[in-house]
C-alpha cells in the first residue's frame, strides 16, 4: 500500500461514515496515511485485514477526538449559561436605563460564536447524510460509490426539506451524466435478475 492509497481509502471511509475535519483534520489524515504505508508495505489495499485494521484506527480516532469536542461544547455551554444568568441580572436592576446596558466579554463572544458554528456544522453533517441515502434510493446500485464523490462537499441547506433537496441533487446528477451514464433510476429486480443471468449463460464453460 502506498500513502496515496492509504488516504485514498482514509478519505473514502470518512466520507462513508460523516467524519468532517472537525474531528479528524486533513493533517491528520496525512500522517494517518503515512503511518500506514510504511505498516503495510508490501500489502495490497484491497486487502480485507488490512482495511478492517485501517477502519478499526479511523473510528477510534473519530471516537477520541469526538469526546474532546464534546467536552469542549459541554464547557463553552456552562459557559454560556452563566453569562446569560449574569446578564439577565444586570437587565433587571439596570431596567431602561439604555446608556448603562451590559456588554458581552469578546472573549465569551468569541466562545459563543464559535459553539453556534460547531453545532451549525454538526446538525448540516446529520442532514447531509439523510439527504445523500434519501438521493441514493433513487439511484442505481451500481452508480451509488459514483453519486457519493459527486454529493461530497454539497452545501446542505438546514432550513429546507431533506426530500427536496435529495431530489434537486438526483436531478443535478442525473443531468450531468445522463449522455455517459444513460438513466440513473433503480432497475426492477426482475430486470436486475435477468441481465444477472444472461451474463452468466454468456461466460464460456469451462472443458473438464
Amino acid at each position: 500500500m502506498t500513502k496515496e492509497e492509504a488516504l485514498q481509502k482514509a478519505n473514502e471511509y470518512c466520507t462513508e461514515k460523516a467524519y468532517t475535519s472537525e474531528t479528524l483534520t486533513d493533517e491528520f489524515k496525512d500522517k494517518f496515511s503515512d503511518f500506514f504505508a510504511k505498516k503495510y508495505p508490501d500489502t495490497s489495499a484491497d486487502d480485507e485485514a488490512l482495511i478492517a485494521d485501517l477502519k478499526f484506527n479511523i473510528d477510534t480516532a473519530f471516537s477520541a477526538t469526538s469526546k474532546g469536542v464534546t467536552a469542549k461544547q459541554k464547557a463553552f455551554e456552562e459557559k454560556e449559561n452563566e453569562y446569560k444568568k449574569q446578564i439577565a441580572e444586570l437587565n433587571k436592576k439596570i431596567g431602561n436605563r439604555q446608556h448603562d446596558k451590559f456588554e458581552i466579554p469578546k472573549e465569551l463572544q468569541d466562545q459563543i460564536d464559535e459553539l453556534k458554528a460547531y453545532k451549525n456544522s454538526e446538525a448540516k453533517k446529520a442532514k447531509f447524510a439523510n439527504v445523500v441515502e434519501l438521493a441514493k434510493k433513487g439511484i442505481r446500485q451500481d452508480l451509488h460509490k459514483s453519486f457519493e464523490t459527486f454529493a461530497n462537499g454539497t452545501d446542505v441547506a438546514l432550513d429546507k426539506g431533506d426530500k427536496e433537496q435529495a431530489d434537486a441533487l438526483v436531478e443535478r446528477f442525473q443531468e450531468i451524466f445522463r449522455d455517459s451514464i444513460g438513466d440513473i433510476k433503480p432497475l426492477a429486480p426482475q430486470v436486475t435478475k435477468k441481465r444477472d443471468e444472461d451474463a452468466m449463460s454468456s461466460l464460456n464453460r469451462l472443458k473438464v
